[in-house]
């Protein structure tokens, strides 16, 4: 992936409003309900043609095809692969919002959250549809024209985060994740042959301090270094200059008042074989932490990410504030080692989302020109 080398360049983790429409197809997919496939992905091809040319014309740099095809970022596997059953109950839970009911129940109340699978190993994981992959590959190729590649990524999960789904197959924890390792290195490498640029979404790796996913111990020191030694294992290979890293505290509208810090965890974030290191650095919890970058050091050939944009709110931040942000991150690892992005996805589940879906547009026009303003002090 390109680097700042004239100007500060921007991106974003990947997710963009979906169309109504088609967000309802997905509902009925997630439902188990029949689903015209030539339809349904008549419309992912149109969708992400639309969010590429929205994305190019308000001058992000780094576009992505706005994950049109997944219902969201993390199960999407278990329509890909075999191997997943449902158990329909809820694996997830938040230490944040034990004691807000009425917060808590905002989030649940989200239309998306009526249509959420709860999948459950059953079966050996295998790869069960090659072709998603490379019908993603083609629909971003086309929708980008004569553009390079390389001026894009296509975000995908990590290893840990699916290894988080309850296993009722595998006899042992290191089988059930090399198995989940190899499934998903199809996946990487495909969209690196392709010569875009990969993501992996990692949330996991800090909401391990407040949350309980699935059914994997609570213990964050033990937890980051594995699951980071997994993710190495499975982009084993391929070239680190095409990895970036994105991980989040979770990007639901929640007190956040329990999240790990930064600094306990960025020390085994720097151990993986990836050259871009994407954090939040916008939202009211974690815009203090560009201190952390003053104390530990960007290792050589790694770049920052940093969120300038905070993805769960519908304030849209002044271009001018977008710069100072920058020019912050700027001034501590180098200009060339920063590229601009939002804290995290604009859709990051099929119907749940804090920002309204025009409001995300004009917040990554706010991010481009807040690029361009830092741009012209820094170069």
């Amino acid at each position: 992936m390109k680097r700042s080398i004239d100007h500060i360049l921007t991106t974003h983790a990947g997710s963009l409003p979906r169309p109504d429409d088609l967000a309802h197809m997905m509902y009925d997919l997630m439902d188990g309900k029949p689903v015209d496939q030539a339809k349904l992905q008549a419309r992912i091809t149109e969708a992400t043609a639309e969010v590429v040319k929205k994305q190019i014309d308000l001058g992000i740099d780094v576009i992505a095809d706005g994950e049109m095809s997944k219902p969201n970022f993390q199960t999407y596997v278990t329509k890909r692969w075999t191997g997943f059953g449902n158990t329909g109950e809820m694996l997830v839970s938040f230490d944040d919002l034990a004691d807000f009911p009425n917060v808590a129940r905002e989030i649940w109340d989200m239309e998306g959250m009526k249509h959420r699978p709860m999948p459950v190993v059953v079966a050996p994981i295998k790869v069960g549809d090659p072709n998603a992959v490379l019908r993603d590959i083609a629909d971003l190729k086309a929708a980008m024209g004569n553009r390079s590649p390389d001026d894009a990524f296509i975000p995908a999960a990590p290893p840990s985060l699916v290894t988080a789904t309850p296993n009722r197959y595998y006899k042992t924890f290191e089988e059930y994740t090399e198995a989940v390792c190899e499934a998903l290195r199809y996946e990487y490498k495909a969209i690196i042959d392709a010569g875009f640029n990969l993501q992996l979404d990692a949330p996991d790796l800090p909401m391990h301090g407040h949350c309980q996913i699935g059914l994997a111990p609570r213990d964050i020191k033990k937890y980051v270094p594995a699951a980071i030694e997994a993710m190495n294992h499975a982009i084993r290979g391929l070239p680190p200059d095409k990895i970036r890293l994105h991980v989040c505290w979770g990007n639901y509208p929640g007190p956040h008042h329990l999240d790990v810090e930064l600094r306990e965890i960025v020390e085994p974030l720097l151990k993986i074989n990836a050259s871009f290191i994407y954090v939040e650095a916008a939202n009211p919890r974690h815009e203090h932490e560009w201190e952390v970058w003053n104390e530990v050091k960007l290792p050589d050939g790694k770049a920052l990410i940093p969120g300038v944009i905070d993805s769960v709110t519908n304030h849209v931040e002044h271009p001018r504030l977008v710069a100072q942000r920058i020019e912050r991150f700027a001034e501590i690892v180098g200009k060339e080692n920063v590229i601009a992005g939002t804290d995290c996805g604009f859709g990051t589940y099929v119907g749940m989302s804090a920002c309204d879906p025009q409001v995300a547009w004009l917040k990554l026009q706010a991010l481009s020109e807040g690029a361009r303003i830092a741009s012209d002090r820094l170069y």
